[in-house]
């Protein structure tokens, strides 16, 4: 089964990141920065998440590590 990345589970509830920063308690700027992998969420946070969306927390966060590799990839290239 192929992860899904923060971005395509929020999507997958139809919210908006304001709705889903919200729902986490913490702002739309800092979701944006972890479903673009730029930034670690707390244990606390990543527990959160993953209980809203009913998957494991490595579930979600090995394809954050996933994404953030594709990235610094890029970055070099």
């Amino acid at each position: 089964m192929k992860t899904k990345t923060l971005k395509e589970l929020r999507e997958s509830r139809k919210k908006t990141q304001e709705e889903s920063a919200k729902e986490f308690e913490i702002t739309k700027e800092y979701l944006s920065m972890l479903e673009r992998g730029e930034r670690n969420p707390s244990d606390k946070l990543k527990v959160k998440m993953a209980d809203f969306y009913n998957v494991s927390i490595y579930y979600i966060f090995l394809a954050c590590d996933e994404t953030k590799r594709l990235i610094e990839k890029q970055k070099v290239n």
